[in-house]
């Protein structure tokens, strides 16, 4: 993994802070509709703070929506369509970036600071993929057929995380803030390439924070998410290709 701060203890300037918060304060709630627009196929460059292959897509605070409240380290998320899939940029604020993560397909929310990223295909369909990066570059990725069928126990963890999604991920982390992009292919969703123009999607880019300056885990997402519980799928952004 390629890092210029070491990996714990990383300190937030003032400023930096500052700025974050006023970006996201920016973002107007009633906003859910975003459109997924084509980008280029390249890795970006993560020690840019917006690559600048994202740098014409919208920006998106992530918000504790339920709570009514900003989380106290900012992040913002890009969301953007590449011939090989839908690709994913995030860059959050962390005074102590934290994971624990050693191998691929562990419970990453359970070792430390995690990026994750929802997306369900379609509101006529059941099933989502859940995938996970962490900033020491690990990955966790679900298939969950149903909401329904994850909390009763039909679908089982041995069952959602054993198709793969083939996700292409990078981490980068710097001075008081790590970033990372992720790449789904369409395949993951059946599809053979960009879906026709119209079609519309729907995603949630969340975060879980863990910082020893901070009570528990900071929660936040990008959709507006009437509780604290990333897996309601309907109240998940519209994506609009």
């Amino acid at each position: 993994m390629r890092h210029r701060a070491s990996f714990t203890g990383c300190l937030v300037l003032a400023t930096m802070v500052a700025c974050a918060h006023n970006d996201l304060l920016e973002g107007k709630k009633g906003e859910q509709v975003v459109a997924c627009s084509r980008i280029s196929d390249a890795p970006a460059d993560l020690t840019q703070r917006v690559p600048a292959k994202y740098a014409a897509l919208r920006a998106l605070p992530l918000r504790q929506h339920w709570a009514g409240t900003m989380p106290m380290e900012a992040g913002v998320a890009r969301i953007g369509a590449t011939s090989l899939g839908l690709a994913v940029h995030v860059r959050y604020e962390d005074s102590d970036v934290f994971s624990t993560a050693t191998a691929n397909q562990q419970r990453m929310w359970t070792l430390g600071d995690v990026v994750e990223v929802f997306v369900r295909p379609g509101r006529e369909q059941s099933a989502y993929w859940e995938v996970h990066v962490t900033p020491n570059e690990f990955l966790m990725d679900l298939y969950i057929p149903s909401r329904a069928g994850m909390q009763s126990g039909e679908h089982t963890w041995e069952d959602m995380i054993t198709p793969e999604s083939g996700t292409v991920y990078q981490a980068y982390i710097d001075d008081g803030s790590w970033s990372a992009e992720l790449t789904i292919p369409w395949s993951a969703f059946g599809q053979s390439g960009i879906p026709a123009e119209g079609t519309t999607w729907q995603f949630a880019v969340c975060r879980y924070n863990y910082n020893g300056g901070l009570e528990g885990e900071e929660l936040s997402s990008t959709a507006p998410l009437s509780q604290r519980n990333y897996h309601l799928v309907d109240e998940y952004m519209d994506l609009t290709f």
